[in-house]
C-alpha cells in the first residue's frame, strides 16, 4: 500500500530536492588532495578517540597512531554501512509506496555514493586502504514490508546521526589536517538534509505501519532499534585499529574501554539527539540510555 502523502511533508521534500540540486558538486574534483599527510598530525580529535577518558592508553605516540587508525575505521564503517543501506533505498525507488519521494531518494543515493567514494579515497591515498567489513549479519525476525521500511530508515537515521555528531565537531578542529576538516565539513553539510528528511519520513512510515498493522509489533521494533544503536556504537571500537596502532592487549583494552563509565556517558551523548527523536516520535516508550554496548 502506498504511503500517505501529507502536503507539508511533500513541500519539505521538494525544498530538500531543490537544495540538493543547488548544492550539487562533483566529488572527483571537489577536493585538493595533498601529496602526503604530516606524520605528526592528529587525524582525529583526541577527545573523540574511543579510549578517551579511560586512562587505558597513556603513550601519546600510540594515541596519535590510534587517531590515524580510528579515522580509517570511521571512514571504513561509512563505506560498508552506506553501501548496504543504499541497496535497501534503491530497492524502494519508483515502487508504488515510494513514488512520491523517488526524486529526493535519487539525490540521497547520489550524495551517499559521493561520500562513500571520498572517504574510501582518503584511506586509499594515505592509509593503504579501508578496513574490511567484519560485521556479522544482524539476525532478527523478518517483519511485514511496512515495518521493514521503518527498520531500514531507522538504521539510516542512526548511522547518519553518529557520523554527524563527529563530522560537525571535527570539521571545525584546526588540529586536524585541512583535507580531513574539509571531508568532515562537506559530509556534515550534506547530512543535514538527510537527517531532516529522515526524521520526518520515519514518523510518516511509523504512523503508516501502525495504521495498517496495529501496535502488535511496536515493542519488537523498539527492541530491535535499541539493539542496533548499541551495535553501531560497538563498531567504533575496532580491535584491528587498536592492534595496528600498537595498543598492548587490544582485545582486552577494547572490552575495558566499552564498559568504562566515562565511555558510557559519551555513548549516551553521541546518541542523545536520535534517542530524543525516537521517544518524541513514539517509536521508543523509554529512552535507550546506552545499554547493550559492552557485551
Amino acid at each position: 500500500m502506498r504511503v500517505k502523502e501529507e502536503p507539508a511533508f511533500a513541500e519539505m521534500v521538494e525544498r530538500l530536492s531543490a537544495k540538493s540540486r543547488h548544492d550539487h558538486y562533483n566529488p572527483y574534483t571537489r577536493f585538493t588532495w595533498p601529496d602526503r599527510m604530516d606524520d605528526g598530525s592528529w587525524w582525529m580529535s583526541p577527545e573523540h578517540l574511543t579510549v578517551h577518558g579511560t586512562g587505558l592508553v597513556g603513550d601519546e605516540r600510540v594515541l596519535r597512531e590510534l587517531a590515524r587508525r580510528e579515522t580509517v575505521n570511521f571512514f571504513s564503517l561509512h563505506v560498508h554501512g552506506i553501501r548496504e543501506l543504499m541497496i535497501e533505498v534503491s530497492r524502494r525507488i519508483h515502487t508504488p509506496r515510494f513514488a512520491a519521494y523517488s526524486e529526493y531518494l535519487h539525490h540521497f543515493v547520489g550524495e551517499e555514493n559521493a561520500h562513500m567514494w571520498f572517504f574510501a579515497e582518503f584511506c586509499n591515498r594515505y592509509a593503504g586502504g579501508i578496513y574490511p567489513d567484519v560485521s556479522t549479519p544482524y539476525q532478527r525476525e523478518v517483519f511485514e514490508e511496512e515495518w521493514e521500511d521503518v527498520v531500514v530508515f531507522a538504521r539510516i537515521l542512526i548511522f547518519e546521526e553518529i557520523f554527524d555528531y563527529y563530522n560537525s565537531r571535527m570539521g571545525r578542529d584546526r588540529r586536524l589536517p585541512e583535507i580531513l576538516q574539509e571531508l568532515h565539513s562537506v559530509h556534515h553539510h550534506d547530512e543535514s538534509r538527510h537527517v531532516a528528511f529522515g526524521k520526518q519520513f520515519l514518523r510518516h512510515l511509523y504512523a503508516h505501519a501502525v495504521e495498517l498493522h496495529g501496535q502488535g509489533r511496536t515493542a519488537e521494533i523498539e527492541d530491535y532499534v535499541k539493539a542496533y544503536m548499541a551495535y553501531s556504537v560497538r563498531s567504533l571500537y575496532n580491535p584491528h585499529a587498536y592492534r595496528d596502532a600498537g595498543v598492548a592487549r587490544p582485545l582486552e583494552v577494547r572490552r575495558e574501554a566499552m564498559a568504562h563509565p566515562a565511555r558510557e556517558e559519551i555513548h549516551r551523548r553521541v546518541m542523545a539527539r536520535i534517542d530524543r527523536f525516537f521517544v518524541s516520535a513514539g517509536i521508543f516508550g523509554t529512552p535507550w540510555g546506552g545499554e547493550g554496548v559492552a557485551v
